[in-house]
């Protein structure tokens, strides 16, 4: 008798036969982005230390950030789509309020801060999956965050990465994915898009046709009136098996 776990990667292989593309969410999917915040925040207080002591200031590090938050929170909607110009914008408004050069903030304080948000530690498992499935898959990313997938370690397996801010709307819009389907040119139903985030990136692809894995590392359950994802895994490991590309390790008797 074929066993429940054969079965399940069988029926996930004939779904795969009609994927012609992959496309993955960044943060807290491939790799984790606190690390990499915390270490861009710090570089950037760093700078202003020697570039605007003025903000240093008024703001420890821990306010700073808060202040920054507050900002984000309170930007309009239509706006929040794109990270980069409203740090610029709040950048600008820290510098002024500072006697500081609010162009100089926007521009090169901006850049400290951008480079080390790119400094990332990959999930010890995405390199070697990506490398796999960019055998058989185009592959994309699609973030509603400002890091750059091609400026990170990651980025040589990619093919296109299409951020929130060049989308003109943030995931869970499905537009934001319809739009990497033109990009790429497969319909939407020939894609399947990964991540974390159950709202943004599961419903958000399934709204806009396409099919949608959950990277569920902390085995959350599924709370939607809606379809369950495609496929659901805790491992990026367990990709390419669940795909069919891989053949499951035997289990031990």
């Amino acid at each position: 008798m074929q066993s429940s776990l054969a079965r399940s990667v069988s029926l996930v292989a004939d779904f795969a036969v009609g994927v012609r593309c992959i496309t993955f969410d960044l943060d807290d999917t491939l790799w984790p982005v606190m690390p990499a915040i915390h270490r861009a925040e710090a570089r950037f207080y760093e700078w202003l230390r020697i570039h605007a002591p003025g903000v240093c200031e008024r703001y420890s590090p821990e306010a700073l950030i808060a202040a920054r938050t507050a900002f984000m929170r309170a930007a309009p909607a239509t706006e929040r789509h794109d990270l980069t110009r409203l740090r610029k914008r709040w950048l600008r408004e820290i510098a002024a309020e500072s006697d500081s050069c609010p162009e100089r903030m926007a521009s090169e304080g901006f850049d400290v801060f951008w480079h080390a948000r790119n400094e990332i530690d990959p999930d010890p498992e995405a390199a070697s999956v990506l490398e796999l499935l960019g055998r058989h898959f185009r592959l994309g990313a699609i973030s509603n965050g400002n890091a750059d997938v091609f400026r990170t370690p990651l980025g040589r397996f990619f093919d296109f990465s299409l951020p929130a801010a060049e989308a003109g709307v943030a995931k869970p819009d499905p537009a934001i994915f319809r739009t990497a389907a033109r990009r790429v040119g497969v319909p939407t139903d020939a894609m399947l898009h990964i991540g974390d985030d159950p709202v943004c990136d599961v419903l958000g692809a399934q709204g806009a046709g396409m099919h949608a894995g959950w990277f569920n590392p902390h085995t959350r359950e599924w709370r939607h009136d809606a379809p369950r994802p495609t496929l659901t895994f805790g491992r990026l490991g367990q990709i390419p098996i669940r795909l069919g590309l891989i053949k499951p390790a035997p289990l031990r008797p």
